[in-house]
């Protein structure tokens, strides 16, 4: 039978590739033998093209049983080592024609094969005779030739023979053709190691270089590759696999008359009733989640931040309410094929685009300037030979770029020594696959590493160390700093930012004997910034340069300053006196809020007085009150004498005098408890004043 040779290979990065056979065929059966692992993609992807002849009338593969379960299900049966015994055994019943040698031969059915005592093994046939049958026993060493009478044993032990000649590890699929010539073409897709790419970088001038690429496949496949037009493609087509290869026959539920076939249709009826008790249990949170957050929203006082919050609630209580009712509705039908339904539950709602995920892995992100395919697609000029199980590396991109030589320092990459950079603009035309460069000087100079870059992008290459110069790093902190003071009035707070300046200083020693210009590169900061540093000579994907002359032999340095603020929130009323008036006259407040500071520094002393006299106040009233009780005891116990009533006349003056100051005390301190909470309140007012600002 025919098979088509491969005239075009499309080789995609993620490792499927597009396989084209074309030729002339005039007979009526065209084979394609493929990898089992890959039968799938064949399926999937295979198509027939007439482009001269008659008709495509069918293409058939063997069903992917398992081999020796399919052997072992037939009547026919054959082992290695006792083929032809094993074959009249599992022939028994049939009837046969048995060749005995010297033109002899005898019909019959086969009873059986038995041993003798001497080993030899004998064929037992029950003879067929017009009037009578008897049994006859002929050694197996006499036996020539065995012709099956019975067409059905025929045609077993033919599927018996075509099953076990199947391969295992592969798959033939046979494409049935009419009659006479054809000629047409066989594409399909099929899985096909990752090709790579492989740069040379030659140094021709101060400022060109030549950029040559070459592609490096792998033919896996068990033939030769002849004359094949080759492509190597860098897009990214979505591939997946999808089974189409193995047989499936899916579960049905059983139904039969029993009264309870309405309760098997739904399930076990004790399942089903705990399902609808948690539903029900589930509802009466869900219902509360949202009409509480419906209220929340109606406050109208909620923040940004609150309400975005709420919206989480309310969506995610709405979805948790439609998923219970999708298993109340899931439920009710059995589910015997489980495979089955949770393909149904999880495509129930995956949206237009259907159910398909696809790995981030697989597709991992790629920002490229001038995407098109068009430079993302790598022909190859000439026809391309590999012979099976081999490699090659084939040329697809062979271009002068200009470039120019750098001196780049970033001590996270290269401690002590700065890197040679080669800097290219992309012209080639086509988009660059990462793959390792080879840098050419007059000579070897060093290796590198090609990022993904699209046409028109600038590209550096850092392939050797510049051993001439040394470069170290020092770091310095400074205390923190108060920059600013902000007032939030919602919160009632004082916001403090305070900075920490960490300078790296870098100083780069020379031996070499001519003037350099050294890039000092740095990693953005994430939070913090740079500061008062001077104008930098490149900025982008996350990283500032800086160009820093080094005189032949001679030693530079140069500081990078880093600012990191740090923000601290105070009760700006718990401020004292001296750290207001510091921030007064480093000009972080105004003097109308210096001002209002001050009244409430004044109103906070008048309160602290009165509160101070009407403690003593107090004290001088406790003592009043004891020494009164003291006098009404002497008083008490004085007689009719009239020395007695001269004391008692200067006790009663006492008395008189202690009560007149324990009035006075009294009224003093209502006038100090008004004066108090009119200073609490002039002080809540002033804060206000404080934290609205001017």
């Amino acid at each position: 039978m025919a098979q088509l040779p491969i005239q075009r290979l499309t080789l995609w990065k993620q490792g499927v590739g597009y396989f084209e056979r074309r030729g002339q065929v005039s007979e009526r059966e065209l084979l394609l033998t493929v990898p089992r692992s890959a039968t799938n993609d064949v399926l999937k992807s295979f198509n027939v093209v007439v482009h001269d002849g008659g008709q495509v009338y069918s293409v058939d593969y063997e069903t992917p049983e398992d081999k020796q379960r399919v052997l072992a299900d037939l009547a026919v049966k054959t082992f290695d080592r006792s083929s032809l015994v094993d074959l009249l055994s599992s022939l028994r019943g049939s009837p046969v024609k048995l060749s005995l040698g010297a033109d002899q031969s005898a019909s019959g059915r086969v009873i059986g094969v038995d041993t003798s005592i001497d080993g030899v093994q004998v064929v037992v046939i029950q003879q067929l005779e017009p009037e009578e049958q008897h049994i006859a026993m002929f050694p197996l060493s006499m036996l020539t030739g065995l012709e099956l009478l019975d067409s059905r044993a025929a045609t077993d032990v033919g599927f018996f023979l075509d099953v076990s000649r199947i391969e295992e590890k592969r798959t033939t699929l046979t494409v049935r053709l009419s009659e006479g010539e054809h000629n047409l073409s066989l594409n399909y897709l099929a899985p096909s190691p990752v090709w790579r790419m492989s740069y040379r970088l030659v140094r021709i001038s101060d400022d060109q270089a030549v950029l040559s690429a070459w592609g490096i496949f792998e033919n896996s496949l068990d033939e030769d590759l002849v004359d094949v037009s080759l492509t190597l493609m860098s897009g990214r087509p979505i591939s997946f696999v999808y089974d189409l290869y193995e047989s499936r026959v899916p579960k049905r539920p059983e139904v039969s008359d029993d009264t309870s076939t309405m309760e098997q249709l739904s399930g076990d009826p004790r399942v089903r009733e705990a399902i609808n008790v948690i539903s029900h249990d589930l509802r009466t949170p869900i219902s509360v989640l949202h009409s509480s957050a419906h209220l929340l929203r109606k406050t109208g006082s909620l923040t940004e931040q609150q309400e975005k919050f709420v919206h989480m609630i309310e969506d995610n209580a709405t979805r948790m309410g439609q998923l219970l009712s999708d298993l109340l509705s899931f439920m009710s039908l059995r589910d015997d094929g489980s495979a089955d339904r949770q393909q149904l539950s999880s495509g129930y709602r995956s949206g237009p685009l259907g159910d398909l995920k696809v790995s981030g892995q697989y597709f991992s992100p790629v920002m490229t300037n001038n995407a098109e395919s068009e430079y993302m697609t790598y022909r190859v000029d000439n026809p391309v030979t590999v012979k099976r199980g081999q490699s090659a590396m084939v040329p697809i991109i062979n271009a002068q770029v200009g470039y120019r030589s750098l001196i780049v320092f970033n001590g996270d990459k290269m401690p002590n020594h700065p890197l040679r950079v080669w800097e290219l603009t992309n012209s080639t035309g086509y988009a660059l696959e990462q793959g390792p460069v080879t840098v050419v000087d007059d000579g070897f100079a060093g290796e590198g590493l090609m990022r993904f870059a699209g046409v028109g992008d600038s590209i550096q290459i850092p392939y050797a160390l510049e051993f001439g110069i040394l470069v170290s790093e020092e770091i310095e902190r400074s205390d923190p700093a108060l920059f600013a003071v902000e007032f939030d009035a919602e919160r009632r707070q004082a916001v403090l930012s305070r900075s920490q300046i960490t300078t790296h200083t870098y100083t780069l020693l020379s031996r070499v004997q001519d003037d350099q210009v050294v890039l000092i590169e740095r990693r953005d900061p994430t939070h913090d910034t740079y500061h008062e540093m001077p104008e930098a000579v490149f900025t982008g994907q996350g990283h500032t340069r800086w160009a820093v002359s080094v005189l032949g032999n001679q030693t530079a340095t140069f500081p990078v300053r880093i600012r990191s603020v740090v923000q601290s929130r105070e009760d700006a009323g718990q401020w004292k006196a001296e750290f207001v008036d510091e921030l007064r006259t480093q000009g972080f407040i105004s003097e109308q809020r210096f001002a209002s500071f001050q009244a409430l520094f004044e109103a906070k002393q008048a309160q602290a007085d009165a509160a101070s006299e009407t403690q003593s106040l107090k004290s001088e009233h406790d003592q009043i009150q004891v020494l009164q009780d003291q006098i009404r005891k002497n008083l008490n116990a004085l007689g009719v004498s009239e020395r007695e009533a001269a004391i008692r006349d200067q006790l009663l003056t006492d008395l008189e005098n202690s009560e007149n100051r324990r009035r006075i005390i009294q009224a003093r301190t209502v006038t100090l408890q008004q004066q108090v909470q009119t200073a609490a309140g002039s002080q809540q007012t002033l804060m206000e004043q404080i934290y609205m600002g001017d």
